[in-house]
């Protein structure tokens, strides 16, 4: 075993042989791995188990999401990690055109290999206008691309109406510092979790946003409320120090950092059924070599970025993800349908 051929923390160890026979962490493990220092061997050790039994799950795949903004305006959940945030935007109220819209969703659909596409709203947004996009970009989108909701707070018979408009997951997720460095009810969050499974849709969760105060026992009682309700896909996001942002101060953890917490994420979410997709964000090398096996590519509006278009700015593009996972050593991407690419750098 590990610890027969190096001297490391006995506990580490012990976590990484149940991983390997496909015990899952608890959140005592999570709490030790996430103790180590990110640059520790411990750490690295993490990272490989859960880089490895992603890959051996997925048969060495990773997917490609797309996102959209669609609409920018003053957030009332002000929110002070984000460039919609009431108090403190330079974004006045707008919404994408449809020929803009029809756009994008082409864009995407210019090469093979896209695995589903959000739509993303503002926390406060209009459903009729949210669900005509979601019937338009189900009419353009070609082969089996899943179409997938990013959106504030929203009661079941939204959500069903979403269904039937051909929505088939939801992104939603209960922030860290929810309800303080947010004026968002944690509580709303997660039965707007509820709202969605109890829909009939999927939820796809993540530990978010990660920033360098967070203490350890912050990061798995975050980790743990996708877990507990079943999600169908987790991940990990840091926070992004926007410009003007009331958290811009704060800073931000790094990189290697982040895939200590992509892995621990992995790790404790691997044995969930149907669990086969982790994801980091933003989209990094080391997360995908660290348990993380999906990378988003943004366009539209976002909130990590005061730019008025993100694929000019921070969002990356889908020849940038493939390349970014072929460079990580995965040999296939996946359509909306599980079919599978083969991942050729371009």
């Amino acid at each position: 075993m590990v610890q027969q051929f190096m001297r490391i923390d006995p506990k580490i160890a012990k976590i990484l042989e149940n991983a390997w026979a496909g015990v899952s962490a608890s959140r005592q493990d999570c709490l030790h791995l996430l103790a180590c220092n990110e640059h520790s061997l411990e750490a690295a050790l993490a990272r490989t188990a859960a880089s490895h039994i992603i890959r051996e799950k997925s048969d060495n795949s990773a997917i490609i999401l797309g996102q959209i903004g669609l609409e920018a305006a003053p957030c009332p959940g002000n929110c002070g990690f984000c460039s919609f945030g009431k108090g403190h935007t330079s974004f006045e109220k707008s919404q994408l055109s449809e020929d803009a819209f029809a756009a994008k969703v082409r864009g995407f659909c210019a090469e093979d290999g896209l695995y589903g596409l959000y739509l993303m709203a503002m926390h406060a947004y209009d459903l009729d206008f949210f669900l005509r996009r979601a019937r338009l970009a189900r009419e353009l989108l070609r082969g089996p691309v899943q179409l997938l909701a990013n959106v504030g707070d929203t009661g079941p018979d939204a959500f069903r109406e979403m269904k039937k408009a051909g929505i088939t997951g939801v992104y939603h997720v209960c922030r860290l510092g929810e309800g303080r460095t947010t004026s968002l009810d944690p509580e709303q969050r997660i039965k707007t979790m509820e709202n969605a499974l109890d829909a009939g849709l999927q939820l796809f969760s993540c530990l978010e946003p990660v920033g360098p105060e967070h203490s350890d026992e912050e990061l798995v009682d975050n980790l743990f409320i996708g877990i507990s309700l079943g999600c169908a896909q987790h991940a990990a996001m840091r926070r992004v120090p926007v410009p003007g942002t009331p958290l811009e101060r704060r800073g931000y953890i790094s990189n290697l950092r982040l895939g200590q917490i992509t892995a621990v994420v992995a790790l404790a979410a691997f044995a969930m059924p149907g669990m086969t997709y982790i994801g980091v964000h933003e989209p990094t090398e080391i997360g995908c070599v660290s348990g993380a096996n999906v990378v988003t590519a943004e366009t539209g509006v976002n909130p990590r970025d005061p730019a008025t278009d993100t694929s000019a700015n921070r969002g990356m593009d889908m020849a940038a993800c493939r390349n970014m996972l072929y460079d990580c050593g995965f040999h296939f991407i996946r359509r909306g349908d599980e079919s599978k690419i083969p991942l050729g750098k371009r």
